[in-house]
């Protein structure tokens, strides 16, 4: 297993608990805005960092000043490392993302990926492909310096830029599944999907979803509705969903 899988599935196994614990730390109007953005449950503040592609940074949420921003992320880090294994990581994340100039932090701050957990989940992890020429204000000045800082911390992080693959339909009268399920796919999805523990399988019985192109609908495409099903899944049962989707996401981004 890969260090992005075992940093992926370390996140997925904090403490909810802790969690609960870590939020009484916090001040009213930390709590408030927690509770107005309806984020103060350990899945859906997971969700809103790292499933959400449409935010991320704490700084977009309303009435979140300065010290609201330094306490929810001191909140963020206190669930997702702990024991400070990316001290390291984190420090030089910071220092480099500060150098940048005004416009280029705007841009990652407005695509969610101004932290060093969600820079890394989004391209370590998920490998997602972002086309930055498509980003709110990143215009001719600010488009090399975002690209240039993704490039060099990713080479930092030892991984490659994602980039995009031409996708063939997988049928021509459901553009919404952008790719053809080859064998080599289908019998990774069948595998992995054996090896989810029998309640999850269930689960996903009984939502129609055990396919690889129904799986995909479900939980991998951009019109997912992911977000409001995750909570009928207790907390082993979504660690289970979300690594079936990482593998799938892998195997769909091979072909």
């Amino acid at each position: 297993m890969n260090k992005g899988k075992k940093t992926y599935l370390k996140f997925l196994q904090s403490d909810r608990k802790k969690f609960l614990v870590e939020i009484e730390k916090l001040s009213e109007r930390a709590k408030n805005i927690l509770e107005n953005y309806d984020i103060e449950t350990w899945d859906s503040f997971y969700y809103h960092l790292f499933i959400n592609h449409d935010t991320g940074d704490f700084m977009i949420f309303r009435n979140c000043g300065v010290n609201t921003v330094k306490e929810l992320i001191t909140l963020m880090r206190n669930i997702l490392n702990p024991n400070g294994r990316y001290n390291e990581e984190l420090k030089k994340f910071e220092s480099d993302f500060s150098q940048l100039i005004s416009g280029a932090r705007c841009v990652f701050r407005h695509l969610g990926i101004s932290l060093f957990e969600t820079f890394y989940y989004k391209f370590v992890i998920e490998k997602e492909v972002i086309d930055f020429k498509k980003a709110r204000n990143c215009g001719s000045k600010t488009l090399p310096e975002v690209e240039a800082f993704v490039s060099y911390f990713c080479n930092y992080l030892g991984v490659k830029v994602p980039i995009r693959k031409p996708l063939i339909y997988f049928n021509p009268n459901n553009p919404n599944i952008p790719f053809v399920t080859n064998r080599k796919t289908s019998k990774t999805f069948s595998l992995e999907l054996n090896n989810l523990s029998k309640s999850t399988r269930d689960q996903l019985k009984k939502m129609g979803a055990t396919s690889v192109e129904s799986f995909y609908l479900m939980f991998v495409s951009k019109d997912s509705q992911f977000n409001f099903i995750m909570g009928e899944f207790g907390e082993h049962n979504l660690s289970e969903i979300l690594r079936l989707r990482t593998v799938l996401k892998d195997s769909i981004k091979e072909i």
